[in-house]
């Protein structure tokens, strides 16, 4: 249900920001809003339902002064509509739709050991040349895989893994017995 609620605010507000001409400065500042609210001081007062909503509102302008005033109302509103607590997953939503926009795709790298940067390169060019889009990659150690790669695509798993080729070896020794 929260995923739904955060897809209709990240919709409503990168609509706005596509009529306004600003979506990669929302980005950018949506961004720098979910940091400061990683802060637990910051994030307790936000949250907090014994705090009134008019002072919040004030808290919200003092803290951040010289951002977007659009950017401003939309965690306003969410505020005022006690969704706070799901501002990161209207975040996720919202750069789904900007790396969507700017044709962009998430790739997760995952090996048993660092990739040297000339590796990562070759992987982001094969990727890119056949997903014909701009692939930001995202590595992650992983020693249960053993050896190989393993690349997540937003839905789609590419497992090259060491782990991945012995659990198939070991269901279809399975399913033939």
């Amino acid at each position: 249900m929260e995923q739904v609620i955060a897809k209709k605010y990240a919709r409503a507000l990168f609509n706005a920001a596509r009529e306004n001409n600003n979506i990669e400065k929302y980005y950018d500042e949506l961004k720098d809003i979910l940091n400061v609210l990683k802060n637990k001081q910051i994030y307790k007062i936000i949250t907090n339902r014994g705090i009134y909503i008019k002072q919040k509102m004030s808290f919200v302008d003092a803290i951040l002064d010289g951002y977007d005033k659009e950017i401003i109302n939309f965690l306003k509103l969410i505020i005022s509509k006690h969704r706070e607590t799901i501002f990161d997953e209207i975040f996720i939503e919202y750069e789904k739709l900007y790396m969507d926009y700017k044709g962009i795709i998430n790739a997760t790298l995952i090996s048993a050991h660092p990739l040297d940067l000339k590796t990562i390169e070759e992987i982001r060019n094969k990727l890119e040349s056949n997903f014909n889009k701009k692939v930001s990659i995202n590595q992650t150690v992983d020693e249960s895989i053993l050896g190989g790669l393993k690349i997540l695509i937003g839905n789609k798993v590419i497992d090259g893994s060491i782990k991945g080729k012995l659990d198939l070896l070991l269901k279809n020794l399975v399913t033939a017995s």
